[in-house]
């Protein structure tokens, strides 16, 4: 019984799948609740109001569309636009974007939404095949883009795991900064060369120096503890 139902919906426009319509389950428990409506009716109970209450429950649009939010026709707000686009309406919507209605098909929401009895001024139609092949081609276009986007975290992701492998086989990878101790370029002797007070863990850096202090170090004779 949905199946047929879905069909519909999705020859009307390609987009009319979940999140913008309900999940199947959501949409069987309807189908289910108004049934039994059904059946209530015509075994006679309830009041007169009741029925004519479901009966014209069965002439409106059986919405399993997400969104709820309210339509608002061009020319039911006096919109400069009224007439002059393909589509006549507007719509305040919070959803998300992928719950949001087709923009092409507010219009037609609208007029099933808002019927009162008969056929309302807008039915569901044969497939717009030109329309239904952009769509296709758009949703196609998202979800290549969505997979590029999930490939790339998914790098950067092993990425980092290797990284953090590696830190693991190295040992403790965190950064310190670096305590390099001065040269003395006045020193006569080797001890004077660096404080060893400092409590420095790296090894002095001659690139510190000038090339006169350089030389300087190299001409000047330095005693050797004994």
């Amino acid at each position: 019984m949905i199946v047929p139902l879905l069909h519909q919906w999705t020859k009307a426009n390609a987009l009319f799948k979940p999140p913008v319509i309900n999940q199947c389950r959501t949409i069987e428990l309807k189908l289910t609740k108004l049934w039994h409506k059904a059946v209530e009716t015509s075994l006679g109970k309830g009041n007169l109001a009741r029925k004519n209450e479901f009966l014209h429950t069965l002439d409106t649009l059986f919405d399993i569309l997400t969104c709820k939010c309210s339509i608002q026709l061009c020319s039911e707000s006096n919109c400069s636009h009224s007439g002059k686009r393909e589509n006549n309406s507007h719509i305040v919507c919070g959803c998300p974007h992928e719950k949001k209605i087709p923009v092409l098909e507010l219009e037609f929401i609208k007029a099933q939404r808002t019927k009162a009895e008969g056929q309302g001024s807008m039915q569901m139609g044969s497939i717009d095949y030109s329309e239904t092949k952009k769509q296709i081609a758009n949703a196609k276009k998202r979800e290549q883009i969505r997979e590029r986007e999930q490939k790339k975290k998914m790098k950067s992701e092993e990425a980092i795991q290797r990284e953090e492998e590696l830190c693991q086989d190295l040992g403790d990878c965190s950064f310190h900064s670096r305590k390099v101790p001065p040269i003395n370029v006045n020193a006569t002797k080797l001890s004077e060369l660096v404080d060893l007070s400092l409590e420095v863990l790296e090894p002095p850096l001659t690139t510190s120096l000038t090339s006169q202090e350089l030389r300087n170090l190299k001409e000047t004779p330095m005693q050797v503890p004994k």
